[in-house]
């Protein structure tokens, strides 16, 4: 699927921290891990270069020294489009307000512009973050029953089974359904669309796949259901429309970066 992780560095401690996750998928998928630093200036490369340098041996990666046109997302996204099978990873600052605040512009950019998921991962304060080895044994595919959510589905399979980790898919619903009609079971009618949306996984891609129909406000269900699971990674479509945070981001997708405290997979489809 992807045979080439690229972790998006800026030289600062914090966005390191996407490494442990970068690496996890790099040799689970068989890919490479490379350690991209964009610069400005040319007066800049030697130090950046130096500085990644530090870093490669430890995290067996290449490492690429990047001198950008325009600015740090456009020089990504052109390292993306040279390979269509490279994985931009990055770490987001996850504050709240506008878009750009909540992600960083790069990463927002970066989102915007790669075609193609995404690897995000927010920190958390009151945790330690992975170091050295992870293992990702859950992949959660949040659905929302309309053919735009289900496209992460191809890529979060294909995650699970570069990963060997077991694939979960959910589905928020209101926590006060309707009537139901006389005769029909509510948590039958509730799993139905998930058991379809499973059993088209299983057979396009042998894999054994859970479900859960979680109940609440999407982006609080979704991150209930994730907390304390460190070994997950969460996979998720977003909208692309213009606007504030909840309507350039998605707000659901928005806050599960800041408060799911797992890495993400966001795929930002073209339509």
């Amino acid at each position: 699927m992807f045979r080439e992780i690229i972790a998006c560095l800026d030289g600062s401690p914090f966005a390191e921290k996407i490494l442990p996750y970068a690496r996890a998928l790099a040799r689970s998928m068989g890919a490479r891990l490379r350690l991209l630093r964009v610069v400005g200036d040319e007066a800049d490369r030697a130090s950046a270069k130096s500085y990644l340098q530090s870093l490669a041996d430890g995290w067996e990666a290449e490492l690429t020294v990047k001198l950008a046109q325009t600015d740090a997302g456009s020089a990504i996204i052109e390292e993306l489009r040279r390979d269509p099978s490279a994985l931009a990873a990055i770490t987001t600052r996850g504050r709240s307000g506008l878009a750009e605040a909540l992600l960083g512009s790069v990463a927002l950019d970066v989102i915007r512009g790669a075609r193609r998921p995404v690897l995000l991962y927010r920190p958390r304060v009151e945790r330690p973050d992975p170091g050295g080895e992870i293992r990702l044994k859950w992949v959660v595919a949040a659905l929302d029953g309309s053919d735009f959510s289900e496209r992460i589905l191809p890529f979060a399979a294909g995650v699970a089974q570069a990963l060997e980790a077991k694939l979960e898919l959910v589905q928020v619903l209101p926590a006060q359904a309707g009537c139901v009609p006389g005769g029909l079971d509510r948590d039958l009618l509730e799993s139905s669309y998930l058991h379809q949306q499973a059993k088209w996984v299983q057979r396009s891609y042998a894999l054994r796949v859970n479900w859960e129909v979680l109940h609440g406000s999407p982006a609080g269900a979704i991150c209930g259901h994730l907390q304390g699971r460190h070994d997950a990674l969460l996979a998720m479509t977003s909208r692309a429309r213009a606007g504030l945070e909840q309507a350039a981001f998605g707000s659901v997708t928005a806050e599960c970066v800041r408060r799911a405290g797992v890495p993400l997979l966001v795929y930002w489809p073209a339509t």
